[in-house]
Order: C-alpha cells, then sequence, then structure tokens
C-alpha cells in the first residue's frame, strides 16, 4: 500500500506547491487525480518517484510504501523500487526511452536487470509482452530506434514494460493526452485490466477516462486537495466551480479538449 501523509512541498523562494496532502492507494485501488495545471499534481508524483526538481523540497510529512517510509531508503535502494514496485507511465512517451538505443535492448536490459533474468528469457519475455499491446510484428518494433516510432505506439512499448515488470503501484501522469483515439482506448483498456492486480493514481484532465476507470477521485486546486469523493458522487455534486466545469466535461463525453486553466 502506498500512504501519502501529510505531504508539504515547497519550491523556488520557498512557494508552496502541495499542503498537507493525504491519501492511501491500496491494491485493487484505481483513483482519479485531476485539477488545474499548476495544481500541483505532477509534484505530487515526482514526490512519490524521489525525483523532484533541486528547487523543490519535502517540509513535512511522509511518503509510506507497505509502512516503509521512502525517504529512509537509500537511494539505491529507492531507484530498485521503481518499475517492480512503482511503476510509471509519463505523459510524453519519448521521454520513457533513450533516443540512443534501440527498443528491444531497453526492454531485454530493463527485464534482465530488474527481474534477474537471463538474457534469453528476457528476450522471450520483451516479444511476449508487445504481442499483448498489438505490436506483433515483434522483430521490427524490437529493432527500432525510439525516434523511428509513434507517440501511440511508444505509449503501446511502455505498457509491455510495465505488464513484465508487473508493478504493485502504477503513477500514471496524463497518460492519454498524447494519444489518439485508438490509442487512448487500448491504454485505458489495459489499465482496466491491471486494476485487479495493482493500485493506479490515474493523474488526468480526461474526465471521460477518470469516468471510465476510477471509482474514487482526488481534486486538487493549489496545492491543496480539495475534494476527495465517490466519482459518481463528485460528477453529480462538484464541491467547487472547476470541479464543476470537469464534471460537466465528463457528462458531456469530453476529455482532452477542454481547457485545463484557472479562469
Amino acid at each position: 500500500m502506498l500512504e501519502i501523509k501529510n505531504l508539504s512541498v515547497t519550491g523556488k523562494g520557498g512557494v508552496t506547491l502541495l499542503d498537507t496532502i493525504s491519501f492511501a492507494l491500496k491494491p485493487g485501488d484505481c483513483i482519479g487525480l485531476t485539477g488545474a495545471s499548476g495544481a500541483g499534481k505532477t509534484t505530487l508524483i515526482k514526490a512519490v518517484m524521489g525525483i523532484l526538481d533541486h528547487t523543490c523540497r519535502i517540509t513535512s510529512g511522509d511518503i509510506l510504501l507497505d509502512g516503509v517510509s521512502l525517504s529512509d531508503l537509500e537511494p539505491a535502494k529507492r531507484r530498485s523500487l521503481c518499475g517492480v514496485t512503482l511503476g510509471f507511465i509519463p505523459q510524453n512517451p519519448m521521454t520513457a526511452f533513450d533516443r540512443r538505443q534501440q527498443i528491444g535492448r531497453q526492454m531485454n536490459e530493463t527485464f534482465r536487470l530488474r527481474l534477474g533474468i537471463s538474457r534469453e528469457e528476457a528476450d522471450r519475455l520483451s516479444k511476449e509482452k508487445l504481442s499483448e499491446v498489438n505490436l506483433t510484428d515483434t522483430t521490427r518494433v524490437m529493432n527500432a530506434w525510439p525516434t523511428q516510432l509513434s507517440g501511440g505506439m511508444l505509449q503501446r512499448i511502455a505498457m509491455a514494460v510495465l505488464r513484465g515488470m508487473n508493478p504493485r503501484c502504477i503513477l500514471a501522469d496524463e497518460p492519454t493526452s498524447a494519444l489518439d483515439e485508438a490509442n487512448r482506448d487500448l491504454l485505458i483498456e489495459f489499465l482496466a485490466e491491471y486494476r485487479d492486480n495493482a493500485g493506479i493514481l490515474f493523474l488526468s484532465h480526461d474526465a471521460a477516462a477518470i469516468k471510465t476507470l476510477c471509482p474514487q477521485i482526488l481534486v486538487m486546486e493549489q496545492g491543496r486537495l480539495v475534494a476527495n469523493a465517490d466519482t459518481e458522487e463528485l460528477f453529480a455534486h462538484p464541491a467547487t466551480p472547476w470541479a464543476e466545469r470537469f464534471a460537466a466535461s465528463g457528462r458531456a463525453g469530453k476529455g482532452e479538449d477542454w481547457e485545463w486553466t484557472v479562469l
């Protein structure tokens, strides 16, 4: 279980980026996290992953994974959790891959080093997981460089890596924003299948996707959690003007085409 306890983070000049954030993500949970741009959502993800910008610091609170404080872990130990225990789906799939290495080498090395398996087993696993996300021309995909593939294909490859690593927590940072409709639907389908195996924190402005995936929703405004509610209840009775606009876009079936800024 991932627990965020009274977490506060400040940025450059002492500006408060997160203000006493608390919630828990248990196996089987799928929680939507939304809010206007600049509300602190990505800062929260970075704090959990241990990749905050050097100008930011945690000033109070804690992040616990299965009761263990992540801040107490050595950097190498914390890095070892990434992928195997804490999975991450980035907004821009290109950032998940090294442009200087072919996809197959990156996948195989990730599986070999993180899972402790042989090169032959890693290669088999890579091809198996690529096929599971409908990239059946595995030889071509594995021989490709990241820059030769579309954003949708790279996002599917990132999903394939997650399927191979089988993490217990998945942090998804605006994962549908760079995808066309077909790949968006595929990602949502994958995450829906994965809900029974892991806790998922789905950070998104895509109201329709959150309605589909997430029974629970958190709303952030100016670094604070202003709502932690059943998704159906929040869409029916939004508590703030911003949440009302968000709910209205969901009722209309809209997602990424809405303007997600504070008026």
